[in-house]
Parts: C-alpha cells; sequence; structure tokens
C-alpha cells in the first residue's frame, strides 16, 4: 500500500501433455516444448479497488501505474546469455494479468527475465521490439538492459499515453512434469511524487495552482543493474543512471491546478543521483496563493540535515506541506516503500 513496489505473481503451469482447459493435443507439443501459462497479480490494485476502510495517510497504487501494455519474456540460461523469447505469448483476460506461452524445456539455472512496457518506449528504434530484442539472441542479457533506455526530455509523464515499464525475473530451474508456480517481483523505472496539504485534511485559503518539476533527468534505463536490497521492503538502495543523462531541456509543468488537499499520482520522475557533482539536483516548484496573495515554494530534496538524497525508482515520495506562516510553508517528507511501516517524516521548508 505505502508503495510504488508492485509485487507480482508469476504463475507457470508446464506440462509435456496439455491437459486442463487446453483443446491443445500432445501432438501439437514438439520436441522439448512446454505449454505454459502465466498469470499476473500485481499487489495494490485490490486494495485501490476492495478496501472498506482506506488508510488517508498511505499512497495506495493506482490501476494505470500497475497497467500491462505489452509483455515480452526473455528465457536467459545460467551464464547470462538469452535464448529466446517465449513464443506466441497471447493474452488470456481482459486485464491483461493471464498469458499463455510456449518454452523448451530449460536447463538447469536458467531463468525467465520480464520486461513489460516496452512498445511505447522508443527504445528500438525503426525495429519493432521483437525484432530488437532477438537482435541480442546469444549476448549476454546485460547487453540488453544497457541499451534499454528511455527519453524522457519533453512534456510530462502522463499514465493515459505511456505505461511504466517494468521488469522482473524468476529462476526456473529444470520443471518436471506438472504445474510448477514461481513468484515474481516486477519494478517499475520510475519513482513518483505526491504532494499533500496538512495531511490531505488542507490548510484554509491554500491553493496550489501549479507544479513544476525542475532538473529532472532526460534519460532512464528500464532494467536497473544496481543490487537489490536483501530487505525486499528496501527494494534499490542506489539509483543506476545512464551515462550521458542530463538534466532536461523543458521542465515537467503541471498547470492550471486548483487543489486544496492533494496532488496525487500525476508527478513520475526518473530516478537521479542527486549528489552527482555534473548535474543540478531534483526540485519541485510550488506556485499557490494563500488567503489571496500569490507565492512560490522550492522543494529540495534533501534531509534534515540539508544534505541531497537521491531518487530511487519503484519508490513513492510524498511531500506534506503542513502548514503555511506568511510567505512560508514548512513541508513534511514521507517515504515510503512496500510492507515498510515505519513512517520517516523529514522536515524541510520552502526557501
Amino acid at each position: 500500500m505505502k508503495k510504488l513496489l508492485s509485487k507480482a505473481l508469476l504463475v507457470i503451469a508446464g506440462c509435456m501433455i496439455v491437459i486442463s482447459c487446453s483443446n491443445q493435443s500432445a501432438a501439437d507439443m514438439v520436441d522439448n516444448m512446454i505449454d505454459v501459462r502465466l498469470s499476473l497479480s500485481i499487489s495494490g490494485t485490490a486494495y485501490t479497488k476492495d478496501v472498506d476502510n482506506p488508510d488517508e495517510t498511505l499512497d495506495y497504487t493506482t490501476d494505470n501505474q500497475n497497467n500491462i501494455n505489452d509483455l515480452y519474456i526473455l528465457l536467459v540460461d545460467k551464464n547470462g546469455k538469452f535464448q529466446y523469447l517465449v513464443e506466441e505469448l497471447l493474452v488470456q483476460n481482459n486485464t491483461r494479468t493471464l498469458y499463455r506461452g510456449l518454452i523448451q524445456r530449460p536447463a538447469a539455472g536458467s531463468r525467465l527475465v520480464l520486461m513489460a512496457n516496452v512498445n511505447q518506449q522508443g527504445m528500438s528504434g525503426s525495429a519493432d521490439t521483437r525484432t530488437w530484442l532477438n537482435s541480442f539472441k546469444g549476448q549476454d542479457v546485460k547487453n540488453i538492459y544497457n541499451n534499454a533506455i528511455f527519453s524522457n526530455n519533453t512534456g510530462v509523464w502522463s499514465l493515459s499515453g505511456r505505461s511504466i515499464p517494468m521488469w522482473g525475473e524468476v529462476e526456473v530451474g529444470t520443471p518436471v512434469d506438472g504445474n510448477v508456480t514461481f513468484s515474481c517481483n516486477m519494478y517499475k523505472a520510475l519513482a513518483k511524487i505526491n504532494i499533500w496539504v496538512n495531511e490531505k485534511k488542507g490548510i484554509e485559503g491554500f491553493v496550489i495552482n501549479e507544479v513544476v518539476v525542475k532538473n529532472s533527468l532526460d534519460k532512464g534505463y528500464c532494467v536497473s543493474q544496481s543490487p537489490l536490497s536483501n530487505d525486499i521492503s528496501v527494494q534499490y538502495e542506489d539509483p543506476y543512471v545512464p551515462a550521458g543523462a542530463a538534466n532536461r531541456t523543458y521542465d515537467a509543468e503541471y498547470a492550471n491546478l486548483n487543489v486544496t488537499t492533494a496532488y496525487s499520482d500525476e508527478i513520475y520522475v526518473v530516478e537521479q543521483n542527486n549528489q552527482a557533482q555534473d548535474l543540478n539536483p531534483i526540485t519541485i516548484e510550488v506556485h499557490y496563493t494563500y488567503d489571496g496573495a500569490a507565492g512560490t515554494g522550492i522543494i529540495n530534496f534533501k534531509d534534515e540535515t540539508g544534505n541531497p538524497f537521491n531518487v530511487t525508482r519503484n519508490h513513492s515520495y510524498i511531500f506534506n506541506i503542513s502548514n503555511v506562516r506568511g510567505v512560508e510553508t514548512n513541508v513534511s517528507l514521507v517515504y515510503d516503500v512496500l510492507d515498510y511501516y515505519d513512517v520517516h517524516r523529514i522536515d524541510l521548508g520552502f526557501n
């Protein structure tokens, strides 16, 4: 709930002779091909729809943030070499959470790599995504990761037209006949920023008219090669930024607002090393009116000691404007991750 992390349950039912609801006969299975079914259950959706008593202090994941627009599944051997894409991958339901395809019986140490929402990112140039991915066949899968870079230099990231890239992997070993179940975490390539006013209760006379995100980066990796923490609640601890990434030429402007309680689920940014000496750190410019007087506040990504902290993928950053005193606004930062229930607050101030 308090996260941008999505944990997906990947269910693979594999057998040499297809039974259950499939009309496919054993003769259709050639060589060592296995008919597989994949079910992705991304946490957050059920809470968003069905929670009886939502906790207003938590950041709930939305369906749009979890949307799977396209999915590619790569078989990678024990040496990290990309072998092939899962063939004839078909969507089996309207929510795009159930998939079916064919894989060869994998050797020991093999793993499945999942890359979602790749088509909209423009990484393959003029080639379609499948052709682009297949051009790396036989190479280390990291060569795909190193080239899977998306642009983020214009406009705002709108989920209505561009789903969030995701990645996950799971070791498959050598499945035996019968059903095999694997679980897999899917990690989003973006971070989310929310701005709350007095814990979403509002402050009398205070209205946010515009939010401008300045100095975010112009590109990002679909897949991070930073190590994952052993503690799943921490996920990634450090950003993984492409070489040559620079501050955006254009600010991301969210204008014509009339926000009195919260501006949520609208601002998405790529991860960023705010301590890099050759880049300007990301900042959030808040244009507001208070009792009819216009003002502007700057939110910096700095901790209580004034040191900058990084923007890391798959995290949700919540800035809570707690009170207004004249032209000064004190801001508290809340950042939450999956299953991390000790909420951290860092008192900051508009400059």
